[in-house]
């Protein structure tokens, strides 16, 4: 029924509604120069063609001093084609947002010259800075011709690739569009794993604004940061075929293909494999891949009950994880999407992208993706409590689980533009999740003297279904007065949780011995149902002034229900309710934002403030199985600025400062036990209140073309109030708290409000090429705090990590056919808290990296990629010090080396280990997960263009 409801979906909408992006009173104005005398150049050709509208086209001359300004745009993204005998063409894309919008200083680099046998060329800059917008042009990083976009960005200044997750400037980038389009929703990884590097033209990385903030100018707080992929040509079509297989039947197959025709896009991909590779990021609804999210600050790991077990996690205090290795690298699980897990994944996707402009006025972006995967793991852990907690000194436990899981998606964008006082904006989205677990596992907690305390062992079968269905409708409307404009965003949303689980477990524990049995089965289910509407009205007060009024009522209520029953032994039934385990549960959430703010433009600069008031009313209430209430009234001022500029076109700097809130989910709130870890319960809170942050960032962006130089700085400090942590209780002898039973050494962890918490980041990159060499050189640093006060015991704990990282990159620019990258990233970690003063926390892990691409004579290719992974400050069972070596031979074949036959072996010296190492506010866990191994194959490809 959900796939089918997808499937309608994507046939049905893209016929209904077709979209272009409203037209907006804008302008651009430019220079164009020599690079070397700086002299104006005159007699350029220039024309101007509208991204969202091909048949949108300017053109002009420009004047004697190299100026030239189009007016009567709209806020859209155009390329821009300038051309003069003499000079090369230049061909960029520019987003105009804005009336006055200044180009700066266009550089047309002189024409090379040929004389007999001898060419002369020069390489493009690598990064140049347009306003806001940091553009990297693909032709000045060289790759092979086998490369993908991730590939390529992976070389650019400034871009690090940390745990999976693509940061530019030291920010996770959130979202990747294809001429300006989205692919394949909101899904990085899908573009840049999907996308050959040689058609990417330009790659420009800015900080998106919401269509409202666009459409009036003003920033609402909703930015992402975003990486947009410029093609080389409108008119192509290419994409790639392959398939493989090896010993161990290890096999790999898939492909992908796009069809380009000016501002329509179709493309199509599919994978099958069981090599743990993935050509998208799977996403979590509901912790199906890494346990439920809530409460405080618990690190979002799987442990007893696998699947089914809500952690702690969220808030202020959630743990930190880094994870080393082939068989499990990737996202860190509290993350919207998730990378590869621990264990081995076999996996089938597929999924088909549209972007398309149909007549003058409607265009629409859709996208449909399917996936299933299974993952097999076999996985064991170690946690040292910091200090002991009582008698409670360490914790262990193996685990076996089997996780079957498949997700449907379906992402659409329809822009209608009625005229060029009105356009309207619909993004539907519809997501269906399914999965089916087993966990078995043994778990033990121990004394400091290795005497065992407590353990159990479980079996648990979990089946959850999940729906996340959302629609945001954003309506324009831009009066005959220039600078004046309302719009309205209007966001409503429905999730779905059922879970079903089943679990057995075998309980012992010591002084007094006993033993207890447990043979219960658990039903859940949660819906959280959201309306919010955002009204924005902007209007003109001066030349450089302008003000805009904004008001934001929002509404969203949650209700859940658990029940608890367990096994009748005389009846065999599962008959008998376990009230300490089983709730009703209702929780609303109302708020009321009214606010006011002001922009004022003087040449470069943009200082925008603002101050809006907000009341939020949040009622929890409890029906079973006892009856209470909470009814809570927050009331806010919420201030924030940004002070940003444009100097010399060659440099951006942005200060900014912004208040927020953030209330608790139901998850968070709801007043029930999760025994799925026996010796580790959790469980809500219904008297949480909302959290008040500040966060302060400053981002310095500096590219200097004419010197082939970038700079990059970014840092943020985030004072998060009444932060939601964790308060662990560590019963010292069997006893009964708040109505639950704890035996000795029992954990019991619920989220509660405490005093303040404190987050810093910073980062900062320098680029530069090495002539020598033919190769850019890169080199980037940082580090982040935390401070995270807790419970334990209820006695205080403050909780202080500090995280120094250090990287650099030496990438080749010598040619497609000799490719070669390496790379080193360290970090080292500290870790304290209030209670003690030991440093077994502290830990160092770099990894050594080095990639060799080369195509010889006769289609001879040669590849190598080594990593040297280092994680110490562990024991032998969980550190790293090995070596990974993967090697590839083959040849190229047919017309254009269009085809390619390899052989390729992965981890050659069998070294591969999957480790990973978090630490929280109160203790440090090292774990270990199944590796693929090594393995041998054969796979051939075919590449079109």
């Amino acid at each position: 029924m959900r796939l089918g409801t997808a499937l309608f979906a994507a046939l049905l909408l893209p016929a209904l509604a077709q979209a272009q992006a409203p037209t907006a009173v804008t302008s651009l104005k430019g220079r164009f120069v020599d690079p070397t005398t700086q002299a104006a150049v005159t007699g350029v050709q220039v024309k101007l063609t509208n991204f969202a509208d091909t048949a949108d086209v300017r053109k002009q001359t420009a004047k004697d001093d190299g100026t030239f300004e189009f007016t009567g745009l709209g806020a859209h993204a155009y390329r821009l084609e300038a051309s003069r005998i003499g000079y090369a063409t230049l061909r960029q894309v520019i987003r105009v947002t804005r009336a006055g919008q200044d180009a700066g200083p266009l550089q047309l680099t002189p024409e090379a010259v040929d004389i007999a046998g001898v060419t002369v060329t020069e390489s493009p800059a690598p990064a140049a800075q347009k306003a806001d917008t940091t553009e990297f042009r693909a032709s000045a990083v060289k790759t092979s011709k086998d490369a993908t976009a991730e590939d390529l960005v992976q070389k650019l200044p400034g871009v690090t690739v940390e745990n999976g997750q693509v940061k530019a400037q030291g920010e996770n980038v959130q979202q990747v569009l294809v001429n300006g389009r989205p692919f394949f929703g909101s899904d990085p990884a899908a573009a840049m794993r999907n996308l050959p590097a040689e058609v990417v033209d330009r790659i420009q990385v800015y900080d998106r604004s919401s269509d409202q903030a666009e459409f009036s100018g003003f920033e609402d707080g909703t930015q992402q940061r975003t990486m947009n992929f410029i093609l080389r040509d409108q008119k192509a079509q290419f994409g790639k075929g392959y398939a493989g297989y090896g010993d161990r039947d290890r096999y790999q197959a898939g492909g992908n293909a796009t069809i380009l025709r000016g501002s329509t896009r179709l493309t199509a991909i599919g994978l099958s494999n069981n090599i743990n590779q993935r050509n998208f990021s799977p996403m979590d609804l509901f912790g199906a891949l890494s346990g439920n999210q809530g409460g405080g600050g618990q690190p979002r790991i799987m442990m007893m009950g696998g699947p089914g077990m809500r952690h702690g996690g969220g808030g202020g205090g959630g743990g930190q994880i880094m994870r080393f290795g082939g068989g499990a690298g990737g996202f860190d699980p509290s993350s919207f999407f998730v990378n590869q897990q621990g264990g081995i994944s076999t996996t089938h996707s597929g999924g088909l992208n549209y972007s398309g402009q149909w007549g003058p006025k409607l265009a629409v972006t859709s996208s449909l993706f399917l996936n299933q995967t299974n993952n097999e793991n076999l996985q064991s852990l170690t946690r040292e409590y910091l200090p002991p907690q009582d008698s409670l000194a360490f914790y262990g436990q193996n685990l076996t689980s089997d996780n079957r899981n498949g997700n449907q998606r379906f992402d659409a964008r329809f822009e209608w533009t009625l005229d060029s006082l009105n356009s309207v904006i619909m993004q539907p989205r519809l997501y269906f999740q399914n999965t089916h677990a087993r966990t078995l596992g043994f778990a033990s907690n121990t004394t400091l003297m290795g005497s065992e305390l407590s353990s159990s062992n479980s079996d648990t079968h979990n089946e959850t279904k999940g729906d996340n269905l959302s629609n945001r409708l954003t309506l324009r409307h831009r009066f005959a007065k220039r600078g004046r404009n309302v719009s309205a965003d209007v966001q409503m949303g429905y999730n779905l949780r059922d879970g079903d689980r089943l679990q057995a477990s075998l309980n012992t524990f010591s002084m007094p011995d006993s033993v207890v049995y447990s043979d219960q089965t658990t039903d859940s289910r949660s819906t959280t149902r959201s309306l919010s509407t955002r009204i924005a009205y902007t209007e003109p007060l001066t030349k450089r002034w302008q003000m805009q009024a904004t008001y934001n009522p929002s509404v969203t209520r949650s209700i859940s229900d658990a029940r608890t029953l367990g096994l009748d032994t005389l009846t065999g039934d599962y008959s008998l309710l376990d009230l300490v385990q089983s709730n009703s549960f209702e929780n609303r959430n109302m708020s009321h934002n009214a606010g006011l703010a002001v922009l004022r433009t003087s040449g470069p600069w943009r200082w925008l403030t603002q101050t809006s008031w907000q009341q939020a009313r949040l009622q929890s209430d409890q029906s079973f199985p006892d009856t209470r209430s909470v009814d809570q009234t927050f009331r806010d001022v919420l201030p924030s600025m940004t002070l940003s500029g444009n100097l010399a076109n060659r440099r951006n700097v942005r200060l900014a400062w912004n208040t927020s809130t953030q209330a608790p989910n139901v998850n968070q709130l709801q007043n029930v036990v999760d025994n799925s870890n026996p010796l580790a319960l959790t469980s809500g809170n219904p008297n949480l209140r909302q959290t008040y942050n500040n966060n302060f960032s400053i981002r310095l962006s500096e590219a200097d073309p004419m010197r082939s130089k970038s700079r990059f700085l970014f840092a943020n400090l985030i004072r998060v109030s009444r932060p939601i942590s964790n308060a662990t209780v560590t019963a010292l002898t069997d006893t009964v708290l708040d109505g639950i039973a704890l035996a000795r050494g029992t954990q019991l962890t619920r989220p509660v409000n405490l005093d303040v918490s404190w987050i810093a980041n910073a980062f900062a990159a320098y680029s530069r090429p090495v002539k020598f060499l033919k190769s850019i050189v890169s080199v980037n640093g940082g580090g982040s705090f935390n401070q995270t006060p807790t419970l334990v015991n209820a006695g205080q704990n403050i909780s202080r990590t500090w995280t120094l990282r250090y990287g650099s990159v030496l990438s080749s620019n010598i040619s497609p056919n000799l490719d070669f990258t390496v790379s080193y990233q360290g970090n080292y970690n500290i870790s304290r808290n209030t209670p003690s003063s030991t440093s077994r926390g502290d830990w160092y892990a770099h990894t050594l990296g080095v990639r060799f691409n080369a195509v010889a004579k006769h289609g001879i290719v040669v590849r190598q990629e080594l990593n040297h992974n280092l994680q110490g400050g562990a024991s032998d069972a969980y550190g790293q010090n090995v070596v990974l070596w993967n090697t590839t031979l083959g040849k190229k074949f047919l017309k254009g080396d269009k085809g390619e036959f390899r052989v390729t072996a992965t981890d050659v010296l069998q070294q591969d280990r999957s480790v990973g190492r978090s630490f929280t506010e109160t203790y440090v866990q090292d774990s270990r997960d199944r590796t693929l191994g090594r393995f041998v194959q054969a796979v051939v490809t075919y590449t079109f263009r």
